[in-house]
C-alpha cells in the first residue's frame, strides 16, 4: 500500500506546473514538440514531449527514458484526463474554472516586441508581459495551435494574469524567459520539434485501465 501511495504522489506531483485554462483552438499543426523544461531534473528528466493532434493535446513526463504518466487534453469537452503507466489507471479532471478577479490584470502590460527568433527550426515573435513583481518573455510561434499547460490536479493555486496573456494568444511558446532583478532564467524551451502523424491510440485511455478518479476526488477534500 505504501508503494502504491508513493506512486500516486510522485504522478500528480509531475504535472504540478501551473494553473492555465484550456481552451479549444483548430490546430494547423499534427506532431511533437519537445520541451527542456526547468526544475524537472529532479525527476530523472527535463524533456518534456508535448503532443497535438486536431484538437487535442498530450503531455508525457518520463523518467530514466521510460514513460511514468501521461496527461491527455480534451478542450471541446472541458476536460483532461491523467494517464498513470504504473498503476494500469487513469483519473477524470473537469477542467476548473478560472476567477479573473484575482489576478488583478490591471497591474500587467502585454506587448508584441517585434522580435523575432528561430527555435528549434520555426519562427516566432517576443510577447513580453509586465507585472510588479516579474517580467516573462515568451517567444510565440503561430500556426502550431494554442499551448494546452497542466492545471495543479490538487486546485491550490490559479494562474497569474501575465501566464492567462501568455497562453491566450492562440500561439505556441517556443521560449518562456522570466526576468528577475535583471537576471534572465529559461524556464520552457523546445528542442525539437516533429511534424508527423500521430496515432489516435496516443488520446485515447488504455483498454483495461481502471478508473481511479474518486481517489483524486478524496485527496481534493482533504486539501480544502
Amino acid at each position: 500500500m505504501r508503494e502504491f501511495t508513493s506512486i500516486f504522489a510522485i504522478v500528480l506531483g509531475l504535472f504540478v506546473i501551473t494553473s492555465l485554462s484550456s481552451t479549444a483552438h483548430a490546430q494547423d499543426f499534427e506532431g511533437v514538440i519537445h520541451y527542456e523544461v526547468m526544475g524537472m531534473s529532479q525527476q530523472q528528466t527535463n524533456s518534456m514531449p508535448y503532443m497535438i493532434k486536431g484538437n487535442k493535446g498530450r503531455i508525457e513526463m518520463n523518467a530514466n527514458g521510460k514513460m511514468q504518466a501521461a496527461m491527455l487534453f480534451f478542450p471541446e469537452e472541458s476536460r483532461r484526463v491523467i494517464i498513470m503507466e504504473a498503476m494500469n489507471g487513469y483519473m477524470e479532471m473537469p477542467q476548473q474554472k478560472s476567477d479573473d478577479s484575482s489576478n488583478n490584470q490591471s497591474n500587467m502590460k502585454a506587448s508584441l516586441t517585434g522580435e523575432t527568433k528561430t527555435i528549434a527550426g520555426r519562427e516566432c515573435e517576443v510577447l513580453r508581459t509586465e507585472t510588479p513583481n516579474n517580467v516573462i518573455e515568451a517567444c510565440m510561434a503561430k500556426g502550431m495551435g494554442s499551448f494546452m499547460m497542466p492545471q495543479d490536479p490538487m486546485g491550490k493555486s490559479e494562474a497569474p494574469a501575465w501566464a492567462k496573456e501568455l497562453f491566450s494568444q492562440n500561439a505556441m511558446p517556443l521560449e518562456v524567459v522570466e526576468i528577475q532583478n535583471g537576471n534572465r532564467t529559461v524556464q520552457m524551451k523546445a528542442t525539437k520539434i516533429e511534424e508527423k502523424t500521430l496515432s489516435d491510440d496516443l488520446f485515447t485511455i488504455p483498454d483495461g485501465y481502471r478508473d481511479m478518479s474518486g481517489m483524486m476526488k478524496k485527496m481534493q477534500r482533504g486539501n480544502q
